[in-house]
């Protein structure tokens, strides 16, 4: 991680970051010198209480941010938070949550999980937090992906309330979700002549609880120690969130672009641009997933073809 640049006078807002692959990420980036704000989702461990109550709990450049993506209204009132931490500017944000083969569960908007956490509550924190990033000179959005979107679908009329349920196809669409923002968001940057870059990246396979944890809520207490045994096997959290920092901080990376482990099958090894599946390019696919998610968040983007309104107030 020594590649990543000085990030002094700079800020980052880590979504996820109680745990795994999102500390590492936050860490890392606040050892830089970025202001760095964590956010973490429903199913992260419970007794995190600085989490929980806000407090500043991790030095001078970290602060905890609390916040439910699984709950818009709570997203909403993070976003005003984290404006209010930062001064108005947010150079960095790595929308890095997830949950995985969840049992059927629904949000409190009434979503489908995976699709409301992975997806829905990372479009409109970046939604709300557009003002913010347009304040900083040069800014990032990362969406954190994986390489198992090869197996998701898009379906606009069952993205949110699927027919038929299955824990891990969930999942893949979801991850397939995050890619098609991705590109969702370059093109509406790009559209605007907004200097916001949109980058995606997968961290492989990382020894981490992601998918074990919503197994054992379910009780199939096999199927979890065969996936923790698969994942102890390859990237720890720190190396695993290499893809991410690099997608982050490279200034060589442009917007659309997608970095994963360069090894075998992507499961590990250095962060390298890696090639997405078609279907998480096709750009009528993600103009369809970003009017559906508009729809679905209440709209926090601006519709017409202009920049967001900044408040002059907040700039720094």
């Amino acid at each position: 991680m020594s590649e990543v640049p000085d990030l002094s006078g700079r800020t980052a807002v880590v979504t996820g970051a109680g745990r795994g692959i999102g500390l590492a990420v936050a860490e890392q980036l606040a050892r830089c010198g970025a202001h760095v704000l964590t956010l973490r989702t429903a199913g992260e461990e419970e007794g995190h209480t600085a989490a929980a109550s806000g407090q500043r709990v991790r030095g001078d450049r970290m602060d905890d941010v609390p916040c439910d993506l699984a709950e818009l209204a709570q997203v909403g009132r993070a976003a005003r938070d984290i404006i209010g931490l930062t001064g108005g500017r947010v150079d960095i944000l790595v929308n890095n949550a997830g949950v995985a083969a969840l049992p059927p569960t629904r949000s409190a908007d009434g979503h489908e999980a995976h699709f409301a956490i992975n997806h829905l509550g990372h479009f409109a924190l970046t939604g709300h937090l557009l003002p913010a990033l347009l304040n900083a000179p040069q800014p990032r959005v990362v969406n954190v992906t994986s390489v198992l979107h090869w197996l998701g679908r898009f379906r606009p009329d069952q993205a949110a309330t699927p027919r038929r349920y299955h824990r891990w196809t969930a999942y893949f669409d979801s991850k397939l979700a995050n890619l098609l923002f991705t590109h969702g968001l370059h093109a509406f940057a790009g559209a605007r002549g907004l200097p916001l870059r949109s980058v995606a990246a997968h961290p492989g396979l990382v020894d981490t609880t992601l998918g074990s944890r919503g197994l054992r809520a379910d009780a199939r207490h096999l199927e979890a120690r065969a996936l923790e045994w698969t994942q102890a096997r390859r990237h720890s959290p720190e190396q695993g969130a290499l893809s991410l920092l690099r997608a982050a901080t490279d200034p060589h990376i442009g917007g659309g672009g997608l970095l994963g482990p360069g090894g075998p099958g992507e499961c590990s090894g250095p962060p390298v641009p890696a090639r997405a599946a078609r279907r998480a390019t096709d750009p009528r696919a993600a103009e369809r997933l970003w009017q559906l998610s508009q729809h679905l968040t209440g709209h926090p983007f601006p519709a017409d073809g202009s920049k967001p309104a900044r408040d002059r107030g907040e700039n720094r």
